[in-house]
């Protein structure tokens, strides 16, 4: 999970995963979590830091902010499981999405994909305009159905780890479009998703959106139209 400013929620959600991990001690015997600290100016490390004999399988590495995609990729580069799963650090994205995803997994799927079916009770008209043109996108331009790109996922290592073009959170639906054309498995799960209560979101600026449209033109350059 990446986190930036994130002091006030992830210790619950750090602490919520830990104890449902616990609990699946057949189906993944060994695991960790790793935090990517991404230049926090709050409390975030001190955080991390307070939990490390609670949570020994807890790592975390820190950096100067590099934004999304570079929180992002630092994670799954910092990972070392067979298998990864993304989410978020804020607490709108409940432990319990991993247990409810896992059977996809587990019944072939490649990569799973959380989608969020209240986003109309979570974000403003604005926020899921952008969501959907967001979505909308990867289908009209490479005939791939992302599902909820921006969500939690869950899968093999391989598709986490692409060399990807994009450098602004299309690079999570250029991820699906790589795997998709790479002939994985990919299912999509109904997940939990809330309302945050802590600090502030930062996903849907203008400069984001108009640094994923450019990165899906140059996306459309380099695997071709459909």
């Amino acid at each position: 999970m990446p986190a930036y400013n994130e002091a006030a929620a992830i210790g619950n959600v750090i602490l919520d995963h830990a104890a449902l991990l616990k609990e699946l001690p057949a189906t993944i015997p060994n695991w960790e979590i790793v935090v990517v600290n991404d230049g926090s100016t709050d409390q975030t490390e001190a955080v991390l830091e307070s939990l490390r004999e609670r949570v020994p399988q807890l790592r975390w590495v820190s950096q100067p902010n590099q934004g999304i995609f570079g929180a992002v990729t630092r994670a799954y580069q910092e990972s070392r499981g067979s298998h990864i799963y993304n989410t978020g650090s804020d607490g709108q994205w409940p432990a319990e999405n991993l247990r409810t995803m896992l059977p996809a997994l587990l019944a072939g799927a490649d990569l799973v994909i959380g989608v969020r079916l209240n986003r109309r009770q979570v974000y403003s008209r604005a926020r899921r305009i952008v969501s959907y043109g967001f979505n909308l996108i990867p289908r009209v331009l490479f005939g791939v159905d992302v599902g909820d790109a921006g969500s939690v996922k869950l899968g093999r290592r391989e598709p986490f780890q692409y060399d990807l073009i994009s450098r602004s959170p299309f690079f999570e639906a250029e991820r699906i479009v790589r795997a998709k054309r790479a002939g994985l498995k990919i299912d999509f799960v109904p997940i939990v998703f809330q309302t945050r209560n802590e600090g502030k979101a930062t996903g849907a600026s203008w400069r984001n959106v108009r640094n994923s449209l450019r990165d899906a033109a140059r996306c459309v350059a380099a695997y071709g139209f459909r």
